[in-house]
């Protein structure tokens, strides 16, 4: 069983949070770097961006989503969403197209190039996916999932409060 570091002592919370939930912040924090840390040296030998990989994995299931529709399934703001997708149609992976009822509007699909690159994508996902749920017992994958989807539900109220 994986014992939890204690807080760096060093590191003290800010002003009105416990120990407790500063140290889960920094596992949190710490896990999310990781995560990202192993997703980058997979994808290094690939053209890709960690972001651009999941915009990929979202256009897979969704082909020809708007440009407003995909920042929002990605949680980027549009800006974002319309820079990556100029490099992502640069790199010929994706097309942007007028909609066929309403001219303002510009979908987003993959390409052939870019359905490849879904396929190599979803190799390293799984890869991801394995390294780091893998090794656990099926009861704490049960209970991260139960535990993340609290977080999740805490951080979705906090958001419509703010």
């Amino acid at each position: 069983m994986h014992h939890m570091p204690p807080v760096d002592s060093e590191m003290s919370p800010p002003a009105g949070v416990g120990l407790d939930s500063y140290g889960v912040f920094l596992e949190f924090k710490n896990a999310m770097m990781l995560q990202r840390r192993l997703m980058m040296k997979l994808l290094a030998g690939e053209e890709t961006h960690p972001a651009q990989a999941g915009c990929l994995h979202v256009l897979s299931h969704n082909d020809g989503l708007s440009q407003s529709e995909l920042a929002d399934k990605l949680h980027v703001s549009r800006p974002t969403v319309t820079t990556m997708l100029q490099k992502m149609e640069a790199s010929g992976v994706v097309e942007r197209l007028p909609d066929e009822h309403d001219q303002r509007l510009v979908r987003i699909y993959l390409t052939q190039a870019g359905r490849v690159l879904v396929t190599r994508m979803e190799s390293v996902f799984a890869q991801l996916i394995r390294a780091g749920v893998g090794p656990m017992t099926e009861t704490d994958r049960s209970e991260l999932r139960r535990l993340l989807g609290l977080l999740s539900h805490n951080f979705t109220n906090a958001i419509e409060e703010a």
